[in-house]
């Protein structure tokens, strides 16, 4: 899935928003976001993309959730491996 050293199982990669509004997140503050994310890592090596703007700060284009991505950290890119919206399943009885 990614060119960055990363394996295709799920949950191989990480996607980190850009921090706006959260307190004790302020420049010069400790523990800084990169260091709260290598925490949460421990010894897990994996890419990581940070700064992207989605989530609860900056410009929100839709994040879908469930699909298959590509991540690659090395070029800042993610690109989405299927369609993220489909046919309508049908509710209730048809006809």
């Amino acid at each position: 899935m990614s060119t960055a050293a990363s394996s295709a199982r799920a949950g191989a990669d990480m996607v980190v928003g850009v921090p706006g509004g959260i307190g004790g997140l302020e420049p010069g503050a400790s523990p800084t976001l990169p260091e709260l994310v290598l925490d949460v890592l421990g010894d897990r090596d994996i890419p990581v993309l940070g700064n992207v703007e989605f989530g609860h700060a900056g410009p929100n284009p839709p994040m879908p959730v469930g699909i298959r991505v590509g991540l690659d950290a090395r070029r800042r890119t993610l690109s989405l491996l299927e369609p993220a919206v489909g046919p309508r399943a049908a509710t209730g009885p048809v006809g």
